[in-house]
């Protein structure tokens, strides 16, 4: 690959996104190209040579400030290194858009398993003062190791490519989705054509989990005990349930369900005396939970299946008091048992299964004790767009403009409190508003009370009065 071939098929794949150099009639200059390279002068690729696109407000020479998309290559043009920049003057206008979340999570979607170990994104995209990783990882590249020394405290996001490892298409296409994800940062793209060329190379969106019940399924024959976490919505108790009647009823299987709630205790779960009173005198008797009882059905041979809901609103320590111990997948046979009155127990069934759950935006609730997480597999629920029963339609739009509010605003635990998919299924568009007006913003309004997602406040209340003609704070 030509050096100059390479840098002339970058700008004209520029302008094809938007970016516009100079201004013309109906076009705005948005950016300025800087090209410091000087083929003649070889010491110049180890100390800085590069090219690349910076703001429209900037020289076309000297230092520079805020965010560009910058490549360093190597004379040879066998490697360069591509990455998110920021000039030596620090920042102007984006410093704020740095200490977003979006502006990471959007960069990090460029993540490839294909590419690891190449690929380097610092966690805050605002630390201009710490050096990338790359540093550590430049092992064939050598020759560009002093000019990515000199600017890898202000590399958020870079990617070393070797270009003799991939075929030409395949370098042009781990440029042109860097770029792609530049451009929408930018918010180029001044007409449709050029709008569809930038999405037509941003990286999608990467949802490792598989939601399917079937999944979860294959997930809890191989675990045994797993917990379904995940906010309010996301599917956690429906998923759990639908589960049990797929694969614990009928032919002998059945399904245990137990909801735990502030007041659960260990005799309500597990094993305690109850008082009894047959109107003149007073005697006291045994009572098993619930727990108990599935041990006893799953004895049987029949499959059985325990579903505790909101596991995490209980104490669990006192509810689960010495059973704690018989949660776990591969311990064997024990000579230690654990004595609950007449019963002896030294493990739970092989073909006895837990299914919990746990509501990731309840913040009252105590951490689960690091003990508990061991023993249980963790599968977390995430807001997923999903297809409508018949009578009902899923609200697309809504959902997707939710999505991009916590994508833009909320911390990675913020992210927990995203409204699940189900809160965006209605009738109709009134029955829609109504769930908008009337369960939506509350939620909404009782994280920002909290504290959390504080920067997402203006926007939500301009969609809130842009749909509901209400002001979210009067």
């Amino acid at each position: 690959m030509k050096l100059d071939e390479f840098i002339k098929k970058v700008k004209n794949q520029s302008e094809s996104f938007g970016f516009c150099f100079e201004s013309k009639p109906r076009k705005a200059k948005n950016a300025v190209w800087r090209e410091n390279i000087h083929p003649e002068r070889e010491e110049d690729f180890r100390k800085g040579a590069y090219f690349g696109l910076i703001n429209a407000d900037e020289e076309p020479t000297g230092a520079y400030s805020d965010f560009s998309l910058v490549i360093f290559p190597n004379i040879e043009c066998s490697h360069f290194v591509i990455a998110l920049g920021v000039g030596s003057l620090g920042f102007n206008k984006d410093f704020t858009v740095a200490t977003l979340p979006w502006l990471r999570r959007s960069f990090s979607k460029l993540r490839n398993d294909k590419y690891a170990g190449k690929q380097f994104f610092k966690v805050d995209f605002s630390d201009i003062e710490s050096p990338s990783a790359i540093l550590n990882h430049m092992d064939g590249v050598e020759d560009l190791r002093e000019v990515i020394s000199k600017y890898s405290t202000v590399l958020p996001a870079c990617q070393i490519v070797e270009v003799e490892k991939y075929s030409e298409e395949e370098v042009y296409g781990i440029v042109w989705q860097w770029l792609a994800t530049y451009a929408a940062f930018r918010e180029v793209g001044n007409n449709k054509d050029q709008r569809g060329e930038i999405r037509k190379y941003l990286p999608p969106a990467k949802d490792l989990d598989d939601y399917s019940e079937d999944a979860i399924y294959r997930h809890l024959l191989e675990e045994r005990f797993i917990i379904l976490q995940g906010a309010p919505g996301t599917g956690k108790t429906w998923t759990a349930n639908k589960i049990a009647e797929q694969h614990f009823s009928g032919d002998g299987r059945k399904t245990f369900f137990e909801q735990f709630h502030a007041e659960t205790t260990y005799s309500d779960f597990v094993y305690g005396i109850r008082p009894k009173t047959d109107g003149t005198s007073l005697s006291y008797e045994e009572h098993y939970g619930i727990l108990i009882n599935a041990i006893e059905y799953a004895n049987s041979g029949n499959p059985t299946l325990l579903i505790i809901d909101e596991i995490n609103r209980a104490n669990l320590s006192s509810v689960l008091g010495p059973v704690f111990y018989l949660f776990e997948k591969n311990a064997g046979e024990r000579s230690n048992y654990i004595e609950l009155g007449s019963k002896k127990i030294t493990k739970l069934p092989e073909n006895l299964y837990v299914i919990a759950t746990m509501n990731t935006a309840d913040r009252s609730l105590a951490v689960v004790d690091f003990a508990l997480r061991r023993r249980f597999s963790w599968i977390t629920l995430r807001p997923h767009a999903i297809e409508a029963q018949e009578g009902q339609i899923f609200m697309k739009d809504e959902f997707e403009r939710f999505s991009e509010l916590f994508s833009r605003y909320a911390s990675s635990e913020e992210l927990n409190l995203q409204p699940g998919q189900s809160y965006f299924i209605a009738e109709n568009a009134e029955a829609w508003n109504r769930r908008l007006r009337y369960e939506l913003v509350p939620l909404m309004k009782e994280y920002f009370n909290e504290g959390y997602l504080k920067s997402a406040i203006s926007e939500f209340s301009d969609y809130v009065y842009d749909n509901l003609g209400i002001d979210l704070y009067e």
